[in-house]
Order: C-alpha cells, then sequence, then structure tokens
C-alpha cells in the first residue's frame, strides 16, 4: 500500500514514550506487509455499515502513515489535516471520526472512517466503530500471539540461544545472499566427555554445564554473531563480514581460558571451523564442519579450520 509523509502525527510526552510506542508497533510486524483479507473485509463492513466511501486501517511510525486496509481511499484526514490536498482538493473529505488501535498500552493506528460531507456522528454510532475497531485490535493481538509461537519455535529452552532450525534458517539464508567474495565462517562445537558428567554427576548438573557454556560463548561474540544449540551437546557459529576468518581464530584461541566453572569442574570442547568466500550449499557446509570438529576432538586441540572447498557445493555447475 502507498505511504505518505504526515505532518500530523502524535507528539508523545518524552522521547522515551516515543520510543516505547514504536517499539510496540514494531513488534507487530505490520508495516509493509501486503494487504490481508482480514483487514479488507473489516473495512469493507465499516463502509457498508456507516455508508461512508472510505475507511482506513493505518499505523504511524516516526515519519508516515502506514494504510494496511482502505475503502475507497488511500489518505486520513480530519480537521488538522485541512492543507492537504485530500481535503482542499482531490476528494474534498469533510468528515472523519477514528478509534486508535493500540499494541502494548500504546497508541500505534487508527481505524477510521471519512465521507466527502460533513454529517453527525452519535454515541452510538462511535460505539459501532468502537466495535469495528476491536475486530482488528482482535486481529493484531492474534499477529502477535503468533509471533511469540513463531519465537518459542525456533528458541532452545534450556539455553534460550536460538535452536537447530533456526540456526538452519539463518545459515541458508546467508549462503543464499552472499555475495561473491563475502566470508563466512561456520563453526560446530561439540562438548568433550559430556556423557560421563551426565550419568555421574546427574542430567541437572549437564543441564548446568550446557547453560555455562552457552553464556560463556555467547559474551565472546560481536552483534549480528550467530550462535545456536544444535542438539545435545552441540552448538553453532556463523559468523559473516570481511573479518570473519579474524574473528573465529580470536575465539577459538580465547573459548579455552572462558571454561572453568566457579564450582570448580573444567569443560573441554572440540571446534570445527569452515570458512567459505563464494557460493555455498548450507548441508556441505555444515556436513565439513562436522568432519572437522572430529578432526580436533582427535588431535585433542579445541579448534580445527577448513575451507569450503568448490567441488562439495551441488549448485555450482
Amino acid at each position: 500500500m502507498p505511504t505518505l509523509p504526515d505532518a500530523t502525527l502524535p507528539t508523545p510526552d518524552s522521547p522515551a514514550a516515543g520510543l516505547e510506542r514504536l517499539s510496540a508497533l514494531h513488534s507487530l510486524g505490520i508495516l509493509d506487509t501486503p494487504p490481508e483479507p482480514q483487514f479488507d473485509r473489516i473495512m469493507a463492513l465499516v463502509s457498508r455499515y456507516f455508508r461512508v466511501p472510505f475507511g482506513s486501517v493505518t499505523f504511524v511510525d516516526d515519519h508516515r502513515q502506514w494504510f494496511k486496509a482502505s475503502v475507497g481511499f488511500t489518505h486520513r484526514a480530519d480537521p488538522r489535516t485541512a492543507p492537504l490536498d485530500a481535503v482542499q482538493g482531490g476528494h474534498q473529505l469533510r468528515f472523519y471520526a477514528g478509534i486508535p488501535l493500540r499494541a502494548d498500552g500504546h497508541a500505534v493506528g487508527t481505524l477510521c472512517v471519512l465521507d466527502t460531507c460533513p454529517r453527525d456522528f452519535s454515541a452510538e454510532d462511535l460505539e459501532v466503530l468502537a466495535q469495528f475497531a476491536e475486530l482488528a485490535q482482535s486481529e493484531l493481538r492474534l499477529r502477535l500471539a503468533l509471533r511469540d509461537l513463531e519465537a518459542l519455535a525456533l528458541t532452545d529452552p534450556l539455553t534460550e540461544l536460538p535452536n537447530r532450525r533456526a540456526f538452519q534458517r539463518e545459515l541458508a539464508s546467508a549462503c543464499g545472499a552472499a555475495r561473491s567474495g563475502q566470508t563466512r565462517v561456520v563453526g560446530l562445537l561439540d562438548l568433550d566427555r559430556f556423557k560421563p558428567i551426565n550419568d555421574t554427576l546427574g542430567h541437572a548438573v549437564g543441564d548446568a554445564v550446557l547453560r555455562f557454556v552457552a553464556q560463556r560463548l555467547l559474551a565472546l561474540l560481536r552483534p549480528g554473531e550467530i550462535l545456536a544449540r544444535y542438539g545435545g551437546d552441540e552448538f553453532t557459529l556463523l559468523l559473516t563480514g570481511p573479518d570473519a576468518d579474524t574473528r573465529a581464530r580470536e575465539i577459538a584461541l580465547e573459548l579455552p581460558h572462558r571454561l572453568h566453572m566457579p564450582s570448580g569442574l573444567r569443560v573441554s570442547v572440540s571446534l570445527g571451523l569452515v570458512s567459505v568466500s563464494g557460493p555455498a550449499d548450507p548441508k556441505a557446509l555444515l556436513e565439513l564442519a562436522d568432519q572437522t570438529m572430529y578432526r580436533a576432538k582427535a588431535a585433542g586441540t579445541i579448534a580445527a579450520h577448513s575451507r569450503f572447498p568448490d567441488d562439495l557445493n551441488p549448485a555450482r555447475p
């Protein structure tokens, strides 16, 4: 849907309040999404019930008003928008009534009706319009619930890291969007002698070890670098950018010094790192990282590093 600058955006009470409102809006994930039938149906019913030629569901960020659904018209108008072309020319709008749409307690948008002639709007009309707005509000709540469920489906409950599915998605995206020459490093990390810890000290201690390793690994990473629990006692890394190889070496060198638990238990790990700068198949990358990790484990070193060979990429001709 088209967007337009909005000179009448509400001014927040404070910069912090404005940021909170924008955060609530962005949590919906609704800006710049395609039309959806549920919102279109609501607006069609609103327009028919009130016998108005125009109506819309709009959301306002920090610099624009964005239309999710509309009937007959895609520009909002109210008494504060008199200078707009929609009022002075074009459709000659003379009536506006709207109900705020909220997220996390903040007004993030509006369901509104518009007409080309002045008209009365009773308290009963306002109540009915509020009920239509509640239908749109219910769709927003459903949207948030579905996003929360998706987040849960992509999160490992023990470590709160991304899980295998989330990592595979990120890796596929990195491989698909990679430009020629852009370096990506995939790491596969496995805890050494983890089974005896579970068998002799119990699963509660094993879980504590996994959380400890996850926290220590995460503390080594920079924004944009991805760590996931791949399953069992395995973790995966994804580093991208011109310094990805350098960062991989830094992490491998620093990690052994971070694995002394407060209880005195020392944890050791094996890490296989695979670097690629050209086209790459995600599955082949992970397989090579796995092989490289087992070479490191057999050699008794924390890390081994490999280049991704082109002949392992089935996508290449």
